[in-house]
């Protein structure tokens, strides 16, 4: 598949819009060019599509067959993350087969560390004995980072099961 070419050196937006499909279809249209999409989604008039990918213009919205060919394009899953997100759910990568046990260990040891950076945000939230907005917002993102590693190796075990020899016992 063709890759789009990203078109920004702008720093990265924090989450405090992780949840909101509009602003991520917004965002993904700063990260990468629209004209070059437009193209590979054979769309007559690339204007039309940039008009989609504002989320001041009332008349032209990004159809969801649109949404899944620029999430296919682009191999961006921030649309469906942020609309994930906004329904209480998120997204994990599935392993794409089994993982050696070396690779194990070492998701096990990450999902460790990071579970560590999520007690230490906590930790240092609760230091002057009030949470604000900012610290919650970076609790809520190493959580979800947390989560997510803790789940893909959950995903990763479950693609490891073997079954037992007969003759252990």
């Amino acid at each position: 598949m063709t890759q789009l070419d990203k078109t920004t050196t702008r720093v990265e937006r924090d989450n405090s819009h992780a949840s909101d499909p509009i602003e991520a279809v917004y965002q993904l249209g700063r990260r990468y060019n629209i004209t070059q999409m437009a193209r590979l989604m054979s769309c007559k008039r690339p204007s039309t599509l940039i008009n989609k990918f504002n989320p001041a213009c009332e008349g032209h919205h990004l159809t969801l067959s649109e949404a899944i060919a620029v999430t296919e394009f682009t191999n961006d899953n921030a649309i469906i993350s942020a609309w994930a997100l906004s329904r209480g759910q998120m997204l994990v990568d599935m392993p794409a087969g089994a993982v050696s046990d070396e690779d194990l260990v070492e998701q096990v040891l990450l999902a460790q560390s990071i579970f560590g950076q999520l007690m230490q945000v906590i930790h240092d939230a609760r230091r002057d004995g009030v949470i604000d907005r900012l610290e919650q917002a970076q609790i809520e993102r190493v959580g979800r980072e947390s989560a997510q590693h803790v789940l893909g190796l959950i995903c990763s075990t479950g693609a490891n099961v073997r079954e037992l020899n007969a003759g252990r016992g």
